[in-house]
């Protein structure tokens, strides 16, 4: 286990280049390992819920309390063979993007959204890939929710975004006339929902660095699903006026295992599952913003984006228990006119 001492020592790693070892392109920590904070969730008393209300007033029945606790953090970039999407839930790549201003959701959507696409098919072998949302973040906000053309606060809390049942009812949603992507456009009919949903289907997420320097305050750790007993697993929930989405919290259990990739540079990107629907391999993601020992008072703000993006597979991909799907919508969804 690493010093304080230990962790202040800086050198040169190996990041990955598309699955190639290249020379990190900025000083990574030296350190294997060492001890961090990290907000885990508090399970609710008898007659409560886990989760918070969004854009509506509180009814004073949820709990949503966290406790900081002391587990180990693993550093990515020392992970030999790198992970993959289908080892350990998520992969870190290097896929440099064309796109300028992140605070211009419609050059977001039309420049960054196809480059994404391609990633995430590349990372998980997916055969289309939808992406519906994303969210630009800065830890100068406060706000866990961005407002519109804003930006939101990192999320401090260990979670995953979707559940076991709340992931297809959020497909499915799509599917609902009232209910649309991040640009207000339709992106599936319920003919469509049939089809896709009967073969398998995973979401997945990309986050990102999108300023020059590399990322110091506030990274983004992901934990292991091989480590993550579906026991741990309990339901926080988001209460929308319009709707209720579902996250998963995690007790805490030093089993866990924890890494991120110090001082992720703009042109990588970590690719993670939030849900997949086939069961024999990785499935949730839990993942968390964290303070690093070795952040200064002077580093510059994070400022990040994360799209969230619908894979689907067929052919071999499938589970031998799901049915294939044709698959019939374009790619580009809900960005063709």
């Amino acid at each position: 286990m690493a010093t304080l001492r230990g962790l202040a020592k800086l050198g040169s790693q190996l990041a990955y280049r598309r699955g190639r070892p290249i020379a990190a392109s900025s000083r990574a920590v030296s350190t294997e390992s060492w001890r961090v904070k990290l907000n885990y969730q508090v399970p609710p008393p008898p007659g409560k819920r886990t989760g918070r209300y969004i854009n509506q007033p509180d009814q004073g029945d949820t709990v949503d309390e966290h406790i900081p606790t002391e587990t180990t953090m693993h550093n990515g970039r020392l992970l030999s063979p790198p992970a993959t999407l289908e080892t350990t839930g998520f992969s870190l790549k290097t896929w440099p993007t064309q796109c300028k201003d992140f605070s211009n959701d419609e050059e977001v959507a039309k420049m960054y959204y196809p480059e994404m696409r391609e990633l995430v098919k590349a990372a998980s072998g997916a055969d289309r890939v939808f992406i519906f949302d994303h969210t630009v973040r800065n830890t100068d906000n406060t706000n866990l929710n961005a407002a519109a053309g804003g930006s939101a606060a990192p999320v401090p809390r260990v979670h995953c975004d979707y559940t076991a049942t709340g992931a297809p009812r959020r497909l499915m949603q799509f599917a609902n006339a009232r209910v649309y992507s991040y640009l207000r456009k339709r992106v599936l009919t319920e003919e469509d929902f049939k089809e896709l949903s009967a073969g398998r289907f995973a979401f997945i997420n990309v986050w990102r660095n999108i300023v020059d320097t590399p990322v110091e305050r506030s990274p983004l750790a992901v934990c292991d699903t091989r480590s993550v007993p579906e026991s741990d697993h309990f339901l926080y929930e988001l209460l929308f006026p319009d709707r209720t989405g579902e996250n998963y919290s995690l007790r805490f259990s030093e089993a866990h295992k924890w890494y991120y990739y110090p001082r992720m540079v703009k042109d990588e990107a970590l690719v993670f599952k939030v849900y997949d629907k086939q069961e024999d391999g990785p499935r949730f993601v839990f993942h968390t913003a964290f303070e690093d020992p070795l952040t200064k008072p002077s580093s510059p703000a994070r400022q990040s984006i994360e799209v969230r993006a619908i894979a689907f597979f067929s052919g071999d991909s499938l589970e031998v228990r799901s049915k294939p799907c044709s698959l019939r919508l374009p790619e580009e969804g809900f960005l063709k006119e």
